[in-house]
């Protein structure tokens, strides 16, 4: 079994220059999230310049967090410069030759410049790499934010309702996380990231 390629060719400096796109698929995608409503816009990148952080973005379409997805109308698609600390997220890709001493299986170099959770932040990722951030209140007005690993959104609700709350017994909920008497209220998914790597030894970690 061939195990997946990493993101970036070894020691690759292509994004440490400025570096603009020669067609009009651009050279990456960028991210905003409106925090209030989720909404994610999600910006084609033609140009992007490490020197003064910026990045020339358009808009393509927006995601609002039921994953309904919408263009952005042609009048609104004009090309802006937007600086990398106003972005929630930036990841660049381009083409290179492919030699020998490579142990890569495709041609593609992936750089991710900053990653952040999105709605369809999960789309087109593997199902190991998903990882969601999850938003709970308790039935004693108790808030926690967290992050879940799993190959799904549903799954990811059923494994975060599972370590909180425990498993039903004859006698109620056994062997969760919250105490006594308290039970989840609400609990909703305020977005999604490819993480290709999981440090942590739980498939639930940083609740706050």
């Amino acid at each position: 079994m061939l195990t997946p390629p990493p993101d970036m060719y070894p020691s690759c400096t292509w994004a440490d220059r400025p570096v603009t796109a020669t067609t009009t698929f651009g050279i990456g995608t960028a991210v905003t999230v409106e925090p209030r409503t989720g909404l994610t816009t999600c910006y084609t990148v033609h140009a992007y310049d490490p020197r003064t952080r910026t990045a020339l973005v358009n808009p393509d379409q927006r995601e609002d967090r039921a994953g309904v997805v919408r263009s952005v109308p042609d009048e609104e698609r004009t090309r802006r410069q937007m600086a990398v600390g106003d972005l929630d997220e930036l990841r660049l890709v381009h083409r290179r030759t492919r030699d020998d001493i490579t142990w890569l299986h495709t041609n593609h170099c992936r750089h991710t410049i900053k990653a952040a959770f999105t709605a369809g932040g999960d789309r087109d990722v593997p199902g190991h790499r998903r990882v969601y951030r999850m938003w709970m209140q308790t039935t004693e007005e108790r808030t926690y934010r967290f992050i879940v690993r799993a190959p799904s959104q549903q799954a990811a609700y059923a494994l975060a309702r599972s370590w909180w709350q425990g498993t039903p017994s004859p006698t109620g909920y056994v062997g969760g996380h919250l105490e006594d008497g308290e039970f989840i209220d609400l609990l909703s998914c305020e977005g999604a990231c490819d993480m290709p790597v999981w440090p942590y030894a739980d498939a639930i970690a940083d609740p706050v």
